[in-house]
């Protein structure tokens, strides 16, 4: 057997390993990236890292013994209990910082699977350095998957303020053409197309959505919803009330989707 075999034969299971690892990777990116799927990859993302946490500690205590896996991985213990006990408001005061903060867990934790990957490689006993393989695994795939779901929740982020941004443009054309409507003839319309208003100036971009509009001759209300799931927000603007309720939709384009695990510990 030649050189060249030998070595992409030992090459072959971190190739492997690193495959299976993006793959996974991107299958979580997909699915971040797109409204509908959005909340169940965050579930099974949350699961993924909550039991991978739980087995660093089995595997510091237990299979590689006098690492600092075990550490990091209290460390890392550490840092996801400051998340949850973060004041909601503190971070809507520093975003960055509590943006750095949220980070903490993650890195500690990656930390302790380097370090459990390196240990059992270098270890003496010939199980705990098979199993370097596994660990490795792990690393690689919390690694890749905690890079794909954060750039693809940036981008939803921001395609979402496209999006609700747009959804504002047109309901303020609605509702100025509504405006104009009653000031000639002393009553809204049944329906926005007794006031010239077309499907296509109320159809969103998002999730076949569109402005819905309900109709009471002296008053109006003017519906749209935000265009993630989950929680679901709906804006309403109702002349009885004079704006948008609960909030003005303009007013939410920079919203941040939240840390699923902040001021967890405050609600409690």
């Amino acid at each position: 057997m030649g050189e060249n075999v030998k070595c992409f034969i030992k090459g072959l299971p971190v190739c492997l390993i690193f495959a299976g690892a993006a793959a996974v990777a991107a299958v979580l990116y997909r699915a971040a990236t797109d409204y509908t799927t959005y909340y169940t990859a965050l579930k099974i993302y949350s699961v993924g890292w909550f039991a991978a946490c739980i087995l660093s500690f089995y595997c510091g205590l237990l299979v590689v013994p006098r690492s600092l896996a075990i550490v990091f991985s209290f460390a890392g213990l550490v840092g996801f209990a400051l998340v949850c006990a973060l004041d909601p408001a503190f971070a809507n005061e520093h975003p960055l910082l509590c943006r750095a903060i949220e980070t903490i867990p993650a890195w500690f934790f990656l930390f302790a699977w380097a370090a459990a990957a390196v240990s059992a490689c270098r270890s003496d006993v010939k199980k705990i350095r098979i199993s370097s393989w596994l660990w490795l695994a792990v690393f690689l795939t919390l690694l890749l998957s905690w890079g794909a779901f954060h750039l693809a929740q940036f981008g939803l982020t921001k395609q979402r303020a496209i999006h609700l941004a747009d959804a504002c443009v047109k309901a303020r054309k609605v509702i100025d053409t509504l405006a104009a409507w009653q000031a000639e003839h002393a009553a809204y319309p049944d329906t926005l197309a007794e006031a010239g208003i077309t499907d296509d100036q109320t159809a969103l971009l998002y999730r076949n959505k569109r402005l819905n509009y309900f109709g009471r001759q002296s008053t109006y209300i003017l519906t749209l919803e935000d265009p993630m799931l989950g929680d679901q927000t709906l804006y309403a603007y109702d002349t009885t009330e004079g704006g948008w309720s609960p909030d003005d939709p303009q007013s939410t384009l920079n919203h941040r989707l939240p840390h699923m695990f902040l001021g967890f510990l405050r609600q409690r």
